[in-house]
């Protein structure tokens, strides 16, 4: 399995909260926001790459009480070039400030990534949302860094991403994001509409990636969906 492909997968998983401006868990760029007091909510989705590559994750996620803490438990299935293996992805954000108006929402977000009972590494993302007073856009940047336990070159990276959400209406959301994961990795993008929902059904993600540097600029779609409780 390649190096990016790991990275990958560790990001994917990256945003965990099911809240009005949640960038959703397949897209990296994470957002400031945390779920409201004492919610339990789970995202999954399915992202399907170039040739016989893709992915199935399921993520939980609780936020207990009123503490500024959200806490993940996420479960991904990866298939690679006819390999298949299983991470576990515990997580949790502090969130120092939410997003208001023309106010700049601020949080960290720590994640352990495990395969096969081993710890192969670890991300730390800063992300930063600031939502416009007169508009309905949201924009967020994140800086991060991935550190590989597995022994690969390589094993310190900078994450460095950006991302948009436009509420097109009150049902449906346009969101695009690029990203990139080391200064030796080749910029992605992603772009999604988002339809939003009533009742504990919140929203389902349409959205399609592909890389923008390189020789090879592969494309990747994915499927995902949000519950509430």
């Amino acid at each position: 399995m390649s190096n990016k492909k790991t990275l990958l997968t560790c990001l994917l998983a990256g945003v965990l909260p099911v809240s009005a401006w949640s960038a959703g868990g397949h897209y990296p760029v994470d957002d400031s926001e945390i779920g409201d007091p004492a919610d339990f909510a789970i995202e999954a989705w399915f992202t399907r790459y170039d040739g016989n590559n893709s992915e199935y994750a399921i993520l939980p996620s609780w936020r207990p009480g009123l503490t500024p803490v959200e806490l993940v438990a996420g479960l991904i299935r990866v298939e690679e070039d006819g390999d298949t293996f299983t991470r576990f992805e515990p997580a949790a954000k502090w969130q120092f400030s939410p997003v208001a108006p023309g106010r700049l929402g601020t949080a960290v977000y720590l994640e352990v990534g495990i395969e096969d009972s081993d710890w192969t590494d670890l991300l730390v993302n800063f992300p930063l949302s600031y939502e416009l007073p007169d508009a309905p856009l949201v924009l967020h940047g994140n800086l991060g860094w991935i550190h590989d336990r597995t022994g690969r070159d390589n094993v310190d990276r900078v994450f460095v991403g950006g991302a948009f959400e436009w509420s097109l209406t009150e049902q449906f959301d346009l969101i695009g994001q690029v990203y990139r994961e080391g200064a030796d990795e080749e910029v992605e993008s992603q772009l999604g509409l988002r339809f939003h929902f009533d009742h504990s059904f919140e929203y389902l993600n349409l959205a399609g990636g592909r890389t923008l540097t390189g020789d090879d600029k592969d494309w990747f779609f994915t499927v995902g969906f949000g519950l509430a409780f």
